[in-house]
């Protein structure tokens, strides 16, 4: 019986993933893993671009991500984000997270009150030659502010749209 060889994607396929998809995946995931859960702070410069856009954070480059990690993790220094899923399409890579921690920082005005915090959060990357380009996030916000006892409207957490969000 002859096996006809099976057609390749330009980047190869594994396990029946195009190669640049499962690359993409695994960069976010990396970067996940080493910033984010590790606070290794060094893997911002080979990891992502030089023209970096973070639509999350302010500023929207580095810098706003480097002081968002900073202020999670004053407030949440046992903070741990577990992957529940991964999706791949094109150059954009979603991951759903879970987020757990203890307050033990002051957070958006709320001074630490010793209680875990439990909180859901989706990150979407987009990846370019094996780098992260851009980066937009969607928190559960409301839900860790419940959780530890602060006022859901304190401050603006992110921008919409490039504008400052609202009071």
């Amino acid at each position: 019986m002859n096996q006809q060889p099976q057609a390749l994607s330009s980047f190869g396929e594994k396990d029946g993933v195009p190669q640049d998809l499962t690359h993409s995946k695994e960069v976010a995931l990396d970067f996940i893993e080493r910033f984010w859960n590790n606070g290794d702070a060094s893997c911002i410069s080979p990891i992502l671009t030089d023209d970096y856009v973070d639509h999350a954070y302010e500023p929207g480059n580095a810098e706003g991500l480097l002081a968002m990690a900073d202020r999670l993790r004053t407030a949440f220094p046992d903070q741990r984000s577990t992957v529940e899923s991964v999706t791949a399409e094109g150059d954009r890579v979603v991951v759903r997270l879970r987020m757990k921690g203890t307050h033990l920082g002051t957070f958006r005005g709320k001074a630490a009150t010793g209680l875990p915090i439990d909180a859901r959060l989706y990150r979407e990357y987009r990846v370019a030659d094996g780098r992260i380009a851009e980066h937009w996030a969607l928190f559960d916000t409301a839900s860790l502010l419940r959780q530890i006892g602060a006022e859901l409207n304190e401050q603006p957490a992110c921008r919409i749209n490039g504008a400052p969000a609202q009071e």
